[in-house]
């Protein structure tokens, strides 16, 4: 991907954004790089493509009005690949596994139902690296959306995430309930543990709830196990029609149980309390806005929730990574689940 990787340098150098993904189960990569280096406001008309925080107070936008866009096919390189051993600092352990127990103490004390914790690991790491870690990612987890993102009001943000927030195709809105975590195979499956089921469950009903007012004809799967590189999940598929605008969906729907908790206004608060950092854009969503830029039809949009993901800033990266707390929770196991989540994006550098 000659002619993408010249454009990623060029426009790196020059501070101006841009954007270039795959998504799930494609080997087309898009590029999208702006022309001109100024700031746009994100404008819900436009189309485009857009990264917005957790909180959902910064709002970046890349408009096909300003925009050059080029298509590359990606081949799969024969990549070393090397298992990643489960490493940790002694002191994030502590500090994670404290505020998980007073997570399940808040939760059996009836505060909240649901609350997702997270933190973030920092490693040194040289940018001129930043570009084979892209394509690492992109032949590593086929199934999930990656992308390489930068913005001078961001810095460069990269991931595989396996997390469609929401999608639109016409006037069909789909999306899914994910949730519950363990390492390994469809192969090797264990059973799911109630503590996962009813954290997935949680996420189903939550965005079912959010979608009756702003959807009709809603429609759910059957839980199925869904595999995300090394790790499984719960996943169930949701699709209905809309009958208000396609913002005021994305609006409902974010931040959804999966990245937050419920209910969402305890559950953000406790977050904000006790973590200790700032998310950023981690958890928050990224994508097309208004236009397939695959097929180039207009109206369509197609949005992810930020997750598997790392931002490289003043040559430190940083990997963040979460899980759900819920009754039941041990906080150990909950600190492990990152470790291991922390992992699959380590596969890449």
């Amino acid at each position: 991907m000659e002619l993408i990787r010249s454009k990623i340098e060029e426009k790196l150098a020059q501070k101006i954004p841009f954007v270039c993904y795959a998504k799930p189960d494609s080997n087309q990569v898009i590029g999208l790089f702006q022309r001109s280096n100024q700031n746009h406001n994100f404008d819900p008309t436009a189309a485009g493509f857009c990264m917005v925080s957790f909180e959902g107070n910064t709002q970046l936008f890349i408009p096909e009005s300003d925009t050059d866009c080029y298509f590359e096919t990606f081949s799969a390189k024969d990549f070393l690949w090397t298992e990643v051993k489960p490493e940790f600092e002694s002191d994030a352990k502590v500090h994670f596994e404290s505020i998980v127990a007073k997570a399940v103490n808040a939760i059996e004390a009836g505060e909240l139902h649901k609350v997702v914790l997270s933190r973030k690991e920092m490693h040194s790491f040289d940018s001129s690296q930043l570009y084979a870690t892209f394509e690492r990612l992109l032949a590593l987890y086929p199934t999930a959306f990656r992308y390489f993102w930068y913005h001078p009001d961001s810095g460069v943000w990269m991931g595989a995430t396996p997390e469609q927030l929401a999608k639109k195709v016409g006037t069909t809105v789909k999306t899914v309930a994910l949730a519950g975590t363990q390492v390994g195979s469809l192969e090797s499956l264990l059973q799911w543990g109630e503590k996962e089921i009813r954290e997935q469950q949680l996420v189903t009903d939550y965005i079912v709830s959010s979608l009756t007012p702003v959807t009709d004809s809603i429609t759910i799967s059957e839980p199925y196990t869904h595999q995300a590189g090394s790790l499984l999940h719960i996943k169930t598929d949701i699709e209905a029609e809309l009958n208000s605008n396609w913002e005021a969906v994305v609006k409902t729907l974010h931040p959804t149980p999966a990245v937050g908790g419920f209910p969402k206004s305890v559950a953000l608060q406790f977050i904000a309390e006790n973590e200790g950092y700032d998310r950023r854009f981690y958890a928050g969503y990224l994508g097309e806005w208004n236009k397939n830029f695959g097929t180039y039809k207009s109206g369509d949009s197609d949005l992810y929730v930020n997750l598997r993901c790392m931002q490289w800033e003043n040559d430190s990266l940083s990997i963040y990574v979460g899980c759900g707390i819920n009754a039941g929770s041990i906080p150990e196991k909950e600190f492990m689940e990152t470790v291991h989540k922390a992992a699959t994006v380590k596969r890449a550098l």
